[in-house]
């Protein structure tokens, strides 16, 4: 057997042999076939060797499958900081958990010789379908791309940066009867990119250069070290070049001049040498590979978006539903909250539609009046006037009146635009083009009276229904409105107001900014209308939706000392930092370690699980925005559901 030297290049037969080079053995050594790493996994076939490591398959003797083993070469395991970027590479891949990515299964040591396991891929690698099919189908092609950026933006997610994307490090498998299913490999040079996270120690010394040369991104082979997930977003570019053309876009016989080509000549025609690909895919290609970061693709999801009509695969970028803990955590309440309703007034019974709303009583005609017209109660509470002092008004004239008033409230709604981000009165329309539902030209209403109001609560205005127990912070609407919008549209929306009891819908019409405040009942209606309507009445929603609230209050957060806070710290801070954004509803922490904590939470009135579970998901995405992994957070006990009191269970991987 002839085995390539990954240090010299130079070919040597079988059997222990030393690199010209470096004067160390060859550590790609066939003869550790047959041994038995930590008593459970048994090499069966050397796959690969590399610079820094070989890549056997074994069987692991536990679980009976197999699996594929990465070892250092032993050289490369003398040198500690070649260990820790092989422990790095172990950690990011396992970090992402995405379909895309190869799975890491276990890490190790077998001597003085790190080790890290991974699934075993039946596939081949995409140089290896270059080399023999040459160029791909258009199809198949964006089939692949779109495959590797899901992965890449999945890790881009996470803060990791691969920065070695090549052919060699994409496996192409059989997936859900997908045959171009790609699984991305080998982040041994990957880097975290997230604010706060950055590396403690730079392993890779200043201006060397990280990565492939003909698949780098231009910055880097100027010396920028700077991450940016762009810099994957290239490297994606050229290998879907190669793909579509057969070739790389730029090569030379010296890294000298390749590095010009690169950082200096346009990429060649892709037209010129495959005329059957459309012009605006190549465009798409094109834009990828600008020299210039600014002017390529934003991310990954957006580069891959372009590819669809061209037969990318629409792979989801984004994890819509809840963590299969939260998933069974929401089934396991909403058993309970339907118990409980059955257990204290029956089966609910069947409700008339929702649009059919009461007709208010109407006020006096004035003589200035053209004709009579139906009175707010809300504005007639504000203005101090007595909603009940009414003229007497035919029967008849009662389902008229209403409709006309629904017609005012429709006709401040159109004035106003479609209520895609409820920005207030004070945002700008330089900074927002969207049209924003808010009515800027009314002066804003008078603040309702607030019953029960502490001197700790705001005093910023207050809109909202009658009863004011509660007030919910405009920041937090404002960024589940978005939510709302972004995942349904802006008609779902709109539609999802107009269904709203008009008491509760008040807030929404009258227009809604950062520092108002927003009766809690309103609020809480809204949330289950949009669970009951727009979700499957079954509390995902609800959390989705105080997920998203968590959103408007992460500035707020950030003020928290030290800048980047550890998740205990936040725990700690979380009773005053939902005061800040609620009232009403209070937080006690029960106790805090690390990596878990326990909450109390106390609501002055009726207790409701609604708000209960939208706390789960303000606190789980607080805690994941400040860096907490696998965050989890249960409801152990609540109030609403008759338990003494309303605990929550709070743990992450510190």
């Amino acid at each position: 057997m002839v085995r390539k030297c990954p240090h010299c290049g130079a070919r040597h037969e079988k059997g222990t042999v030393r690199c010209t080079a470096t004067g160390r053995p060859i550590a790609g050594d066939p003869q550790l076939v047959g041994k038995v790493v930590q008593d459970r996994y048994h090499l069966v076939r050397l796959l690969g060797d590399g610079g820094m490591g070989a890549v056997y398959k074994a069987a692991d003797r536990v679980l009976r499958r197999f699996v594929a083993i990465k070892l250092l070469h032993p050289a490369v395991a003398e040198n500690p900081s070649s260990v820790e970027r092989f422990q790095r590479e172990a950690r990011a891949a396992a970090a992402i958990g995405h379909p895309n990515i190869i799975e890491i299964l276990d890490f190790g040591q077998e001597g003085t010789r790190p080790f890290m396991v991974m699934e075993y891929l039946r596939g081949r690698s995409l140089s290896h379908v270059i080399a023999m099919d040459g160029q791909l189908t258009i199809k198949r092609a964006c089939t692949i791309a779109t495959h590797t950026l899901a992965g890449l933006h999945a890790a881009h997610s996470r803060g990791i940066l691969h920065r070695d994307l090549k052919p060699a490090n994409l496996m192409l498998v059989v997936r859900f009867g997908d045959r171009n299913f790609v699984k991305v490999c080998d982040f041994g040079f990957a880097a975290l990119v997230q604010a706060g996270r950055t590396d403690s120690k730079a392993l890779t010394p200043e201006r060397t250069l990280v990565g492939t040369p003909a698949y780098a991104a231009p910055e880097r082979l100027k010396g920028d070290d700077r991450r940016d997930p762009r810099l994957d977003v290239y490297s994606v570019g050229v290998v879907l070049y190669e793909m579509l053309a057969g070739r790389r876009p730029f090569d030379a016989p010296t890294f000298r001049e390749l590095a010009r080509k690169v950082r200096k000549e346009p990429p060649p025609s892709l037209r010129e040498l495959r005329p059957d690909v459309p012009r605006t895919l190549e465009r798409v290609v094109m834009k990828a590979l600008a020299k210039e970061r600014d002017e390529r693709w934003k991310d990954a999801e957006s580069f891959a978006e372009a590819l669809f009509p061209f037969g990318g695969v629409r792979v989801p970028f984004h994890d819509d539903q809840p963590s299969e803990s939260f998933t069974m955590e929401m089934m396991r309440l909403k058993a309970r909250e339907t118990r409980h309703r059955e257990t204290h007034s029956g089966p609910a019974p069947e409700r008339p539609p929702e649009a059919v709303i009461k007709p208010p009583k109407p006020r006096p005609r004035r003589p200035s009046d053209p004709r009579p017209r139906a009175v707010d109660p809300l504005r007639a509470k504000a203005e101090g006037r007595d909603a009940d002092a009414t003229a007497r008004v035919p029967p008849e004239r009662a389902a008229q009146l209403a409709e006309d008033e629904d017609e005012v409230l429709d006709e401040r709604q159109t004035r106003a635009g479609t209520p895609s981000q409820l920005k207030g009165r004070r945002a700008s329309s330089s900074v927002d083009q969207d049209r924003t539902f808010v009515d800027a030209s009314p002066k804003p209403p008078a603040p309702l009276p607030v019953a029960r109001q502490r001197e700790d609560e705001p005093t910023d205005r207050a809109i909202g229904g009658s009863s004011g127990r509660g007030l919910y912070s405009g920041r937090l609407v404002l960024a589940t409105l978005r939510f709302i919008s972004r995942k349904f549209g802006e008609r779902a929306l709109k539609d999802l107001l107009d269904s709203m009891p008009r008491e509760h819908r008040a807030p929404f019409v009258e227009g809604i900014d950062e520092d108002s405040w927003v009766d809690l009942e309103s609020m809480r209606t809204f949330i289950e209308k949009a669970d009951a309507r727009l979700g499957d009445d079954d509390l995902h929603l609800v959390l989705e939706a105080g997920r998203a609230a968590a959103e408007g209050a992460f500035d707020m957060m950030r003020e928290l000392r030290p800048p980047t806070p550890p998740p205990e710290l936040l725990i700690s801070q979380m009773p005053s930092i939902l005061s800040a954004v609620m009232q009403g509803v209070d937080l006690e922490v029960r106790r805090v370690g690390r990596g878990h904590g326990r909450l109390e939470m106390k609501e002055r009135d009726e207790p409701s699980l609604t708000i209960a579970v939208g706390t789960l998901g303000f606190i789980a995405r607080s805690l994941e925005r400040f860096g907490a992994d696998d965050v989890e957070v249960n409801l152990l006990s609540a109030r609403a559901l008759d338990d003494p009191q309303t605990l929550i269970d709070v743990s992450w991987f510190a």
